[in-house]
């Protein structure tokens, strides 16, 4: 007996019928609960009037923007599965946007009562340690310019390629982090990140660790870094910091210490002692900001090559998100020093030895 083509309909749509309650029923039974996902990020842009010690500029500036993503699934009430994927980005210039995981990506596993650890690319524990010391923003950055010594490495002269002095705003590859849970006020943190290029005489693997307290109202931390054979001849760069602070009420005072050092031998060594002093006073939306700081020569015979900067800086808090700011800040090198500021993507370079740059800065900074 032949099938009429109503018969033929009806078994047709009774199997897609039963195929369809068979793949539901069979993705009910394998449903994955997906961790807890967070988007988050920073743009922060200013218009810039500057100068380089000899010609004046206008520029847009872009200050470290990024955007990201963390999740986090949990195991038991003690113990999760953690991870983070973080870019920076920049809004004024799509040529100076980084590759996707540029600023600190991980993955890791995070204990209530053991702590946490991540493996990925992620800051040092001596950049991470701030406290009240790091208050001010856009070139008024002075634990970026003086206390981690980027305006020491490009002020510093006659230093061969290959050992040239550096700093110490270090954000590692290939990094192991362990982070202690609180404990009275207390949380240390250990790093390593080992040198994947490795040869039987040569290792240039990076270590550090810090300890800090911090209770809301007072704070202290001491930090170390070793950056193994960073001058090529055995020498290791290395870098003590030390950061204290308080904050009470509308005024929060920070101060910060930093001992950076190339190893590299009687001819082409190169240390400096850094020193930071800032403070805040708010008044309601209003935050008034100012610093200072200040690096020694580097040691090289008959060289003056100290630097100082300072800078006075104006917040207005729209919302909690939203802020805008305005600064002012200075670099004065000494008669053998070439620093410039650093916290932009591309402020220019000092004009020459001894050079004055300054900037004055409209910005504004969006988290979300």
């Amino acid at each position: 007996m032949q099938n009429t083509p109503f018969q033929l309909s009806a078994k047709a749509i009774a199997v897609a019928a039963l195929f369809a309650a068979t793949a539901t029923a069979s993705m009910a039974q394998t449903t994955v609960t997906l961790p807890s996902v967070t988007l988050y990020g920073r743009i922060d842009t200013a218009l810039e009037f500057n100068n380089d010690g000899k010609q004046d500029r206008t520029a847009l500036q872009n200050f470290s923007s990024r955007f990201g993503l963390r999740g986090e699934r949990e195991f038991t009430g003690d113990l999760s599965g953690i991870f983070q994927v973080e870019t920076g980005i920049a809004p004024d210039d799509t040529t100076q946007s980084k590759t996707l995981a540029s600023r600190n990506s991980y993955v890791g596993l995070q204990s209530k009562s053991l702590g946490r650890v991540i493996l990925g690319t992620h800051d040092m524990p001596l950049k991470s340690l701030e406290g009240n010391a790091s208050q001010t923003w856009g070139e008024g950055d002075l634990m970026e310019l003086v206390i981690h010594g980027k305006a020491s490495r490009t002020g510093i002269n006659g230093v061969p390629a290959g050992v040239l002095f550096n700093n110490v705003h270090t954000r590692k590859t290939n990094v192991v982090m362990y982070t202690s849970p609180k404990f009275m006020n207390i949380v240390a943190k250990l790093a390593y990140s080992p040198d994947e290029a490795q040869t039987a005489t040569n290792n240039k693997a990076v270590h550090g660790g810090s300890v800090e307290f911090n209770d809301g109202t007072y704070n202290f931390g001491v930090a170390y870094e070793n950056q193994l054979n960073f001058s090529g001849n055995g020498g290791s760069m290395t870098g003590v910091k030390v950061t204290g602070g308080v904050k009470m009420g509308n005024i929060s005072v920070g101060a910060a210490y930093s001992n950076l050092d190339n190893n590299a031998g009687p001819v082409n060594g190169r240390k400096t002692d850094n020193y930071l002093l800032t403070g805040s006073y708010a008044m309601g939306p209003v935050v008034l900001k100012a610093a200072f700081a200040t690096a020694s020569s580097s040691g090289a015979l008959g060289k003056d090559d100290g630097l100082s900067a300072s800078t006075i800086e104006v917040d207005y808090a729209l919302d909690k998100q939203v802020t805008v700011y305005s600064y002012y800040s200075s670099l004065e090198n000494k008669a053998d020093a070439k620093g410039s500021f650093a916290a932009a993507d591309n402020f220019p370079a000092a004009a020459a030895n001894g050079a004055k740059p300054n900037a004055f800065g409209l910005g504004i900074r969006y988290n979300f």
